[in-house]
């Protein structure tokens, strides 16, 4: 690649009237001088979000293509981005949540490690702002990663940050795997970076803070109305995908990353307080007769595998068995 690279800037829109303004303004102030097309994908907001933007956009006079796409009812964020990226026509695709925005140098800095060679996935750094503070994940000293196990283990390490955002993605690579994101789905960004990993070869690493992350008391995800059933069952498909996954990976790696989302998944049962007594029995039934299970009994030591359960599940659930009486103590409510 050079410095012509189009990029594509994909921006879901949905109830952000509030913050649309900062998103698409920063767009408008990129420095990158190749081409770059942004195309909005209005997900029937029902606030005056596109009244902002479509005027915002009738103001601009600078080089960058803005386009706008309409959804006939309200279908959600992983469609709003599927939508995005069946009209994309740039060399790599960028996703950007119509609550955030992105540095003035973001596509420039992004786009930089491309003048070496092409990358399936290009990765910066983020800052967190609003209501609370998240830190975040990205590799302390690596400037690329290459070959596919590598970068596995790196997601089981949890040292690649699981937002879809962020990233320049080659849609050439995208469409090698398929890879859409699961309509209906809250935190669709958790199997659509496991699915990226599965089959990435090459990525690179940008460390500079280009994405500028709005933290959301009432966000699509952390909303007191989204009840945490819904939070659970999400996370439950992707563990079931993970633990159904039959390919070729490192199984310490495959063990790693189904105990961090076996743990995300049952937090969600235990701060929902609801009896989730039956899932668990099936994900647990699932594990142990999977051949994770079986590298956990021949290949970590006891005291590797407790560190592992430690790391990965949140000290409010702990053990297996702490969990177990947990559950059984909801089943006789």
């Amino acid at each position: 690649m050079n410095n012509l690279t189009k990029i594509s800037i994909i921006i879901p829109v949905y109830n952000v009237a509030e913050y649309i303004a900062e998103c698409i303004q920063s767009v408008m102030r990129q420095t990158y001088e190749g081409a770059i097309e942004c195309i909005v994908v209005d997900d029937c907001s029902p606030d005056n979000s596109m009244t902002i933007i479509e005027q915002i956009i009738n103001e601009y006079k600078g080089t960058i293509s803005f386009s706008v796409l309409h959804h006939d009812r309200n279908r959600g964020l992983s469609a709003a981005r599927n939508t995005g990226m069946k009209e994309a026509k740039g060399d790599y695709i960028y996703f950007l949540d119509s609550d955030d925005y992105i540095s003035d140098d973001c596509i420039e800095k992004l786009v930089s490690p491309l003048q070496k060679r092409d990358y399936d996935m290009v990765i910066g750094d983020y800052e967190t702002f609003g209501d609370y503070q998240v830190p975040s994940l990205l590799f302390e000293k690596q400037n690329e990663i290459i070959g596919n196990a590598n970068i596995f283990h790196e997601l089981a390490e949890r040292q690649i940050p699981v937002i879809a955002c962020n990233k320049l993605y080659n849609p050439a690579f995208l469409k090698s795997i398929n890879a859409d994101f699961i309509e209906g789905q809250l935190h669709e960004d958790d199997l659509w970076t496991y699915k990226i990993c599965l089959s990435a070869s090459k990525v690179s690493i940008l460390h500079a803070v280009t994405y500028y992350y709005r933290q959301r008391g009432n966000s699509i995800v952390y909303d007191s109305r989204i009840k945490s059933k819904q939070r659970f069952d999400s996370m439950l498909y992707t563990v079931n995908y993970i633990l159904d996954y039959k390919g070729n990976v490192n199984p310490a790696d495959h063990t790693q990353c189904a105990l961090t989302y076996i743990g995300k998944c049952l937090s969600y049962a235990i701060d929902g307080d609801f009896d989730f007594y039956n899932e668990y029995k099936s994900i647990r039934r699932k594990f142990r007769y999977h051949p994770i299970w079986n590298f956990i009994q021949h290949k970590i030591s006891p005291i590797e595998l407790k560190r592992s359960i430690h790391y990965a599940f949140p000290p409010k659930i702990g053990y297996w068995y702490f969990l177990l009486r947990r559950t059984k103590a909801h089943k006789n409510k």
